[in-house]
């Protein structure tokens, strides 16, 4: 039977499928162009790809990855693949000279195999398609050391199974993040109170979560009993407190500056998340919460610091989501961090 809503979908389907494989097509051809120009100019220096275009955490988690390829080849011309919503968190480290736009993993696969770079370190994992391309991204390193998206984390945290993938030996460093001088002016101008507690309560998959009245508990807590005020970053508040020292900044900040916020945070208090790896990197301290993640159950994310227990609680209910992480837990390990509790 004919039905007018489900074929007005199907050809709205098609007609957004088609428009971005040829946009592929179009964007592939006039940056292997590019790419082919800038080489002529190199004058038999290395040309080399970094590919890692998303998320915010494994960027910043995988950052040691371009220190690592710049000391193997200290002349090459270095770039970087991002996708745009995350360039700036690559470009400005000064390892690299320039940095690579992607349009999606359909794109990727063509630039990878058009034979533009010297060498090429592809830290995604096999399988991970475009919504639309036909191209099914494969690489062959992690497919013969058996790393997929179902057990990496069973590897080793994620810089440890993402170097891995890429063709380097198991990366451990500590991650750091590079914030040019304009987002520090940025964030000075906000006059924003010292010493205060940074949290992030939102990820972008549920399944990381704590409870949204769990928050709101230890915010209040917080304020009633430490002098510190609380300052929440994210795409979306969760804290719902009309409070002078309880600053939300949600969707306000970019991802540098969100992360010179946590830099200067006395604690950050979050769930793993992109903000997580941002406090790791920027040397706060840490309250992190983690929880069964899939099959994944006592993993690590973190290289560096907070991969040795410096600097930060880590919580893991083992066996349990995030979201059923006990409010006392939470609550001792910031007693353990800022000390007794006084009332202000």
């Amino acid at each position: 039977m004919f039905s007018w809503p489900r074929t007005k979908a199907l050809w709205i389907h098609r007609y957004n499928k088609y428009t971005h494989i040829a946009g592929t097509y179009f964007s592939f051809w006039r940056k292997y162009a590019q790419l082919r120009s800038l080489k002529a100019t190199l004058k038999g220096r290395p040309f080399i790809a970094i590919v890692l275009s998303e998320q915010m955490g494994d960027i910043i988690a995988c950052e040691p990855v371009i220190r690592e390829v710049r000391r193997r080849y200290p002349d090459a011309y270095l770039i970087w693949f991002v996708r745009q919503s995350y360039l700036d968190l690559v470009k400005y480290h000064p390892d690299l000279d320039g940095h690579l736009i992607e349009k999606c993993p359909g794109e990727r696969v063509k630039l990878i195999n058009s034979g533009v770079f010297d060498h090429i370190f592809n830290m995604h994992l096999s399988h991970r398609k475009c919504k639309y391309c036909t191209e099914d991204p494969i690489n062959p390193v992690a497919e013969k050391l058996h790393i997929n998206y179902s057990n990496y984390y069973f590897h080793g945290n994620l810089l440890h199974s993402f170097s891995l993938a890429a063709g380097l030996p198991a990366l451990e460093d500590q991650p750091v993040m590079h914030i040019p001088d304009t987002v520090h002016a940025s964030i000075k101008r906000r006059n924003l109170p010292e010493d205060a507690i940074v949290i992030h309560c939102q990820s972008s998959h549920a399944p990381r979560d704590w409870q949204p009245e769990n928050w709101n508990k230890l915010v209040r807590w917080i304020l009633a009993n430490y002098p510190n005020s609380v300052i929440e970053v994210g795409l979306s508040p969760i804290v719902q407190l009309n409070d002078p020292r309880f600053i939300n900044l949600c969707g306000q900040l970019s991802l540098l500056e969100t992360a010179d916020v946590i830099r200067q945070a006395r604690l950050f208090i979050g769930i793993d998340s992109g903000p997580a790896h941002m406090a790791n990197a920027g040397g706060t301290e840490g309250i992190i919460m983690l929880g069964q993640l899939f099959d994944f159950v006592n993993y690590m994310p973190y290289s560096g610091r907070y991969k040795r227990g410096e600097g930060v609680t880590i919580l893991n209910q083992l066996g349990h989501p995030c979201a059923d992480m006990p409010f006392e837990w939470v609550q001792e390990a910031v007693v353990k961090r800022l000390a007794q509790p006084k009332l202000v």
